[in-house]
């Protein structure tokens, strides 16, 4: 259902597996990004491709599989893009294919009704409100003391989110935000500030038994922390906290009720050891990060990911990484001119060998390069992989740094 590079390996891991592969195109997702499936390398990978306008219309995608499924019954669906993963869950109930529950994800993605399964769950007890305006955010906050979270009640990417550190910069920042408008159209929720380390673990489930994938570890942006400015697969924890984690990881899937599938859990790991939920995804990680599991070892996740959908029973059994597998994201830090000339070429990369996987740097269209406060903001990402924790993070860091030199402008890192 859909496709963009970084979920485009899942074709050519069905194509492996003997498996006949159709894709639903959405055009209108492809021109936002920038991409056309008839350049694509993974388009030999795909035996039939329907073309929508926009896949996110409900009713155009239910009349289109439904229409597939008649001609030949589909078995499995692959959906990692967050607006289509509801959307597919509900019409795979109605046709009763295999995939994640429709409860459990239109659960997961509206994120105060997900604290509030978790709650009732005993799994987690952030404090949250959704408000209609500026009063009720405020009297939240006083509530619970600042710093709070403002951010959509849905949505992805960190489009929309921040951290509010005072009543100044809530009065400030709620004169921007429009509630019912994008990227609030789901509503505007504020919640209870958490510290501590920021991870992820990335957990498959399978005929009832979880697969245990990897724990991450993320970085945000300090003049902007609701802004990730990468992650590095494994995450450099002891075997304790590890395992803590992951137990939290399982027990938020449960509680929402997911069923199957491979899902992208986000945690907070507080000073006290105890897991903390920033937000559960009811889909595969997102961006390269597929990507950088592989690279770190831990073996071809699309292939798993398929085989998961097909309703096979699946054991990874344990997982041992060889590599750290490190991914930098940058955008601009404030609103500048775009550099002049020609892009820059970069050409002192090739120093770095084969411990430099990808170096990409894609400036927009336009003489004006924006602020980024969203991962929709980057048009730049480093991937390292080395054997050295530390090493595999501080190439990355030294590459971005010397491509905002290059830029002669102050990037996100």
């Amino acid at each position: 259902m859909t496709w963009k590079t970084g979920n485009a390996p899942a074709f050519r891991a069905a194509k492996r597996l003997g498996h006949e592969v159709t894709l639903i195109r959405s055009l209108r997702m492809e021109r936002s990004q920038h991409i056309d499936f008839t350049t694509s390398p993974f388009q030999e990978y795909v035996d039939t491709v329907h073309v929508l306008d926009d896949a996110t219309d409900v009713e155009a995608l239910r009349t289109c599989v439904a229409a597939l499924h008649e001609e030949r019954p589909i078995d499995g669906f692959v959906a990692t893009v967050d607006a289509l993963v509801v959307p597919v869950a509900r019409i795979a109930e109605e046709l009763g294919i295999p995939f994640t529950s429709a409860h459990g994800a239109a659960t997961a993605k509206l994120k105060h009704r997900c604290r509030e399964a978790l709650a009732a769950a005993g799994v987690d007890s952030t404090r949250h409100a959704v408000v209609g305006g500026y009063v009720e955010a405020a009297a939240f906050a006083a509530e619970v003391g600042y710093p709070v979270v403002l951010k959509p009640a849905t949505g992805s990417a960190s489009e929309g989110a921040h951290i509010v550190h005072d009543r100044a910069r809530l009065w400030d920042l709620w004169r921007h935000v429009r509630p019912g408008r994008a990227p609030y159209q789901g509503g505007v929720l504020v919640e209870e500030y958490l510290t501590g380390r920021f991870l992820s673990a990335e957990i498959g489930l399978s005929h009832g038994r979880f697969l245990r994938l990897a724990v991450s570890e993320r970085k945000t942006w300090d003049r902007h922390e609701a802004l990730e400015v990468g992650t590095t697969i494994p995450a450099a924890i002891d075997a304790g906290l590890h395992e803590r984690v992951m137990e939290f990881a399982e027990a938020a899937v449960r509680a929402v009720d997911l069923r199957l599938g491979i899902f992208h859990v986000e945690i907070m790991l507080g000073e006290d050891g105890c897991p903390r939920l920033i937000e559960l995804n009811p889909r595969l990680m997102g961006s390269c990060l597929p990507n950088l599991f592989q690279l770190a070892g831990g073996g071809d996740p699309f292939e798993l990911l398929v085989r998961i959908h097909l309703d096979e029973e699946v054991d990874v059994g344990e997982i041992a990484f060889s590599r750290y597998a490190t991914v930098r994201w940058f955008g601009a830090a404030d609103r500048v001119p775009k550099p002049a000339g020609p892009p820059p070429t970069l050409d002192w990369a090739h120093e770095y060998g084969e411990v430099l996987h990808a170096l990409t740097l894609n400036l927009p269209d336009g003489d004006v390069l924006a602020p980024c406060r969203g991962n929709l903001g980057n048009f730049g990402e480093v991937q390292v992989v080395h054997p050295d924790h530390a090493t595999s993070i501080g190439v990355a860091e030294e590459i971005v740094a010397r491509a905002a030199e290059q830029l002669g402008i102050e990037v996100t890192r």
